[in-house]
């Protein structure tokens, strides 16, 4: 009888053990998804193109770096560790998105994405053909360098980079890297944008 009610008690603890560990990682999955909604971290952060688009379609005011490269180029030019670096000495936050890596659905919407910010821009820099920093807001996506009447072709200079065995955090392209950010944060400045993060 004894050994019956040991038994019998090693048993029920094992269960309550067991179901304490189920609720645990319970509560794990609810701070991962706490995680997820976390504001991003200072510097660049990769965001899909679905997320931008929400992001867009919320009215949500944020900087984001689109360009059109192969993989292997962007690591080799370090593109991303320059503006990185250059947002982190800014404390600046930016999302960043590759549209190389698009699927064709994808890349229809970004067709769409340029053709509507052709028709409501002066069109001297596409963030879209073009690349570079850009700011969204207002349910648009829009080029500080269009606003200024500049433009800055980052998708070119990053492929005559990789050719020349060079990378963005040289001198010269670092500083251009670091005077496109500030293009972007005059632009922001001046037509009194609220960024949301």
């Amino acid at each position: 009888m004894i050994r019956k009610r040991t038994l019998f008690s090693l048993i029920l603890i094992s269960v309550l053990l067991v179901l304490s560990a189920c609720g645990g990682s319970d509560s794990a999955a609810e701070d991962n998804s706490d995680e997820a909604t976390e504001s991003p971290k200072t510097g660049l952060n990769e965001i899909t193109l679905d997320d931008m688009i929400t992001k867009k379609d919320n009215n949500e005011a944020f900087y984001v770096l689109i360009y059109d490269a192969q993989q292997d180029y962007v690591k080799n030019t370090k593109l991303l560790e320059a503006y990185d670096k250059a947002l982190k000495d800014e404390d600046m936050t930016a999302y960043y998105i590759n549209i190389d890596n698009l699927n064709d659905e994808q890349k229809q919407q970004i067709n769409t994405f340029s053709e509507e910010y052709e028709s409501h821009s002066g069109s001297s820099h596409s963030p879209f053909e073009d690349g570079g920093l850009t700011v969204v807001h207002d349910g648009q996506i829009n080029s500080a360098f269009d606003y200024l009447g500049e433009a800055w072709l980052l998708n070119t200079t990053i492929d005559e980079t990789n050719t020349k065995n060079s990378t963005f955090l040289d001198d010269d392209l670092y500083s251009d890297v670091k005077e496109g950010i500030q293009k972007n944060v005059d632009y922001v400045e001046k037509e009194e944008i609220n960024l949301t993060y």
